[in-house]
């Protein structure tokens, strides 16, 4: 009895040090992306740089001795097989995402943290037991994903649910809540945050409709409705998500595919890279400046969103062009936060007020992962259980109109929509 009392409280003690690891880790590469994205929005002739980026960053990979093809979809399935993520992967996944966000890429930091947590686990495996070296991982991915979106318990529901297994006994669950609540800790104490603190304040605990509210009230789209009225709509914005996220998984792996055909990853970057380039360098010339608020992470149009700003219709539309032209291309970089920003975009589209703009968020990052229940904790943990519960229904509509897509090939209805890694298929 001693002895697994000790064991536990050396276990817990490993995986508390991991998240405090990633914790660390996620604050530096949050600083870093903010950092090139500020500089995007100081010197917008950047946005011609970004082919440069791309080849610098190949050269970056090439430099560590990291295989190129490393992306979030290779580490899930390395993940889930088993396979250690090279410790090399850390900086290259830092300074490539940075490196991409500074030529105007539309990417985002989650999903890099996901690559970056997943390689810093590798030292940790070493200390643990064979048959608890696998929980090393899959702990530090919760960490991150937790850790960035302000929402660990949606980032331990992500590591059970995108890798698709089930906890072998209490510690395969418990190491990942630990990690994810050490890593949380550390960037709460930074102020790294997916939300700002304003934004935050006043969308947290969106109150049912009718309630005054600044947020939500009788003059708004959302409290002239009614419950009945709401979750029509809600489904309604399910609906469209699931349409448009089946379309950006395919349109993303035709892409993939047809870039692939030009050989070495050199000429992707090159023609994704120019493609948006091209969009952003005559965006002066062509009289549509505006468009270089639809570039970086789009954590920017999640907030004007929800703060019910007059974003045009298609906005969600041109978020997803970019987005798709630089993960085509190949450049590095999260797919997590364009995927809310499309979907925040999207539920504005369908019906104005904040609870149809979180329904949209949510519920296309559903249909895109195949996460459903951590779309509907993070929903939950960010806003208030009575918008994660009107998000229920849509997140089931949207993974029904999707059932063959996903970014990740290791999640439920992975089919020909399934973005797989070339070394994996």
């Amino acid at each position: 009895m001693k002895t697994t009392v000790v064991s536990f409280l050396r276990d817990a003690a490993l995986f508390a040090a991991l998240g405090l690891v990633v914790g660390v880790l996620t604050v530096a590469l949050s600083a870093a992306v903010d950092g090139a994205a500020a500089a995007f929005a100081a010197w917008p002739p950047l946005g011609w740089l970004l082919p440069v980026a791309g080849l610098a960053t190949y050269g970056l990979y090439r430099a560590l001795r990291v295989d190129f093809a490393w992306s979030t979809a290779w580490v899930v399935e390395a993940v889930r097989d088993g396979e250690a993520v090279p410790l090399r992967l850390v900086p290259a996944i830092v300074a490539g995402t940075a490196l991409t966000v500074l030529g105007g890429g539309s990417v985002g930091k989650e999903a890099a943290a996901l690559q970056m947590a997943a390689g810093a686990s590798g030292p940790f495996r070493r200390w643990l037991r064979p048959e608890r070296q696998g929980w090393a991982a899959p702990a530090a991915m919760a960490a991150a994903l937790g850790a960035m979106l302000s929402a660990p318990a949606a980032g331990v529901v992500f590591s059970f649910e995108v890798l698709r297994r089930r906890p072998s006994d209490a510690g395969a669950c418990a190491a990942p809540v630990i990690a994810a609540v050490a890593a949380w800790a550390v960037t709460e104490a930074a102020g790294v945050r997916f939300l700002p603190p304003l934004g935050e304040a006043a969308l947290s605990e969106l109150p049912w409709p009718g309630a005054a509210c600044p947020a939500l009230g009788p003059g708004t789209l959302d409290g002239a409705l009614g419950l009945g009225g709401l979750l029509l709509l809600g489904i309604l914005a399910g609906a469209a998500a699931g349409v448009v996220a089946l379309a950006f998984c395919r349109a993303l792996g035709a892409m993939r595919r047809g870039l692939a055909r030009l050989g070495a990853p050199v000429f992707a970057l090159a023609v994704g890279g120019a493609a948006v380039s091209l969009v952003l360098g005559y965006a002066d010339v062509l009289g549509y400046g505006d468009v270089r608020a639809f570039c970086g992470t789009g954590a920017n149009l999640v907030i004007a969103a929800l703060a019910d700003a007059a974003l045009p219709w298609w906005a969600f539309a041109l978020k997803a062009l970019l987005t798709l032209c630089t993960f085509a291309g190949g450049f590095k970089g999260g797919e997590i936060m364009p995927v809310l920003a499309i979907g925040a975009c999207l539920g504005g589209a369908v019906g104005a007020g904040p609870l149809i703009v979180i329904v949209g968020m949510v519920a296309f990052f559903a249909a895109c992962t195949k996460c459903p229940l951590t779309a509907l904790v993070m929903a939950a943990e960010l806003f208030g259980i009575a918008p994660g519960i009107l998000c229920l229904p849509a997140i089931a509509t949207a993974c029904l109109c999707s059932p063959s897509a996903s970014l990740y090939p290791t999640t439920l209805g992975s089919g020909p929509g399934v973005n797989r890694s070339p070394r994996r298929r």
